[in-house]
């Protein structure tokens, strides 16, 4: 069992944290590993722009005994969405998008939209929807749009399309207008593609290909040299080993990833999921954002499209399929802490985020200058209550 030790108890102390406190955090997190439920963990807190703490325990890849290490490279899936929502909204910063705007005015195919009110797959209950789809419907999740997983009967529909043999982004989208909405746009929250369809716009409205718009417009001004939709064959050995439990209750590793045909390379850069990155790289777009958009002299975003960001724009619809507690609203592109009476852990009101299908999550919180990352590599999602214990235990650490 290989353990990374933590920084120095005088370097936590000085950034406000309790080193023996700290220690708690960390048999937690090792307790994952040695009861066999993760294969590796690595964490990472910021505090004023500063590492407080990092620890990582166990393996990324079991087989070759490889550490789980800062710089281990890791299928970051959802957490991909905020990169993109961040993205998109240097667009609107530019003029040359807005939340406002129907994206049929960028996507032409989603010109005539009709939700599915009933019947089945081959026989389908269809009527016009009477409100067109906006660019803030996408940010939102209020798009109608969904992954077609919930057990609801338009799911049937999702899961015949054939949507893992698009060949591109134009494709995926292309195919997804071809599909009915689930619900009139703009009257609930419902987890899906629609941050797909934002990459998409922005790649519209740019002119470029979305991997190098990110690449020009926030990987490579943040330094984040370890992030990108394939990982070059010289890393390939960094990446860890995705990892399930088997019939028998042992960690074994996932053999197959949606939009994947070779290792470690996506078939094409996707706005929803897709994105390699390490726990290092991210925390530098995250920290970014702790900043209110803007690090080491880098503006990524303006103070005031960082505060549209991270507000609730739900505004008390119903959420379709939550996620997160009820005491979490959704801003664009992230979760926002709203109710800390709801929210279920210790926290920061105004804190936000999102996490990633692999077990990977991201909480930012300005109030407290604070950055908590945790990142393993296990599916199904959080299956053992990481994220819960993970983030009490670091605010309990608090002084």
């Amino acid at each position: 069992m290989t353990t990374t030790p933590t920084l120095s108890g005088t370097t936590a102390t000085k950034l406000g944290f309790s080193p023996q406190r700290l220690e708690r955090l960390h048999r937690q997190i090792e307790s994952f590993v040695h009861e066999g439920k993760h294969a590796g963990v690595s964490l990472l807190l910021l505090r004023q722009g500063q590492v407080a703490d990092f620890f990582a325990v166990g393996y990324r890849d079991r087989q070759t005994s490889a550490p789980m290490q800062g710089d281990t490279i890791v299928r970051i899936y959802s957490l991909t969405k905020i990169v993109t929502s961040v993205a998109a909204l240097t667009l609107i910063e530019e003029g040359k998008l807005g939340l406002t705007h129907p994206i049929k005015d960028y996507l032409p195919e989603f010109n005539d939209m009709r939700i599915f009110v009933g019947g089945s797959a081959q026989n389908r209950e269809l009527i016009p929807a009477k409100i067109p789809i906006n660019v803030h419907h996408v940010f939102t999740h209020m798009s109608g749009v969904t992954y077609g997983d919930n057990d609801e009967p338009i799911d049937e529909i999702y899961q015949a399309s054939g949507l893992e043999k698009a060949d591109s982004l134009a494709g995926l989208v292309r195919e997804l207008a071809t599909l009915p909405l689930n619900r009139e746009p703009g009257t609930a929250y419902q987890y899906g593609f629609s941050t797909d369809i934002l990459a998409r716009v922005v790649e519209v409205v740019s002119g470029q290909p979305f991997d190098r718009f990110l690449q020009e417009r926030i990987f490579g001004p943040l330094g984040m040299t370890d992030t990108g939709f394939r990982v070059d064959a010289a890393k390939l050995n960094r990446l860890a080993k995705v990892y399930e439990h088997g019939t028998s209750g042992e960690l074994q590793p996932v053999q197959h990833f949606e939009f994947e045909v070779i290792e470690g390379q996506k078939k094409f850069p996707m706005g929803g999921s897709g994105l390699f990155s390490t726990i290092e790289d991210y925390s530098r777009f995250a920290q970014m954002l702790c900043n209110g958009g803007e690090l080491n002299g880098v503006r990524v975003l303006s103070r005031k499209a960082f505060e549209q960001m991270t507000v609730d724009h739900l505004a008390g619809k119903p959420v379709a399929n939550r996620t997160y507690s009820e005491g979490y609203g959704f801003g664009l592109g992230v979760a926002v802490r709203i109710n800390d009476g709801l929210a279920g852990t210790l926290g920061t009101l105004g804190a936000f985020g999102w996490s990633g299908k692999a077990t990977t999550y991201c909480v930012i919180d300005p109030a407290e200058e604070l950055v908590l990352l945790v990142f393993t590599q296990h599916l199904p999602y959080d299956e053992h209550g990481l994220f819960e214990r993970f983030t009490n235990l670091v605010y309990q650490a608090l002084e």
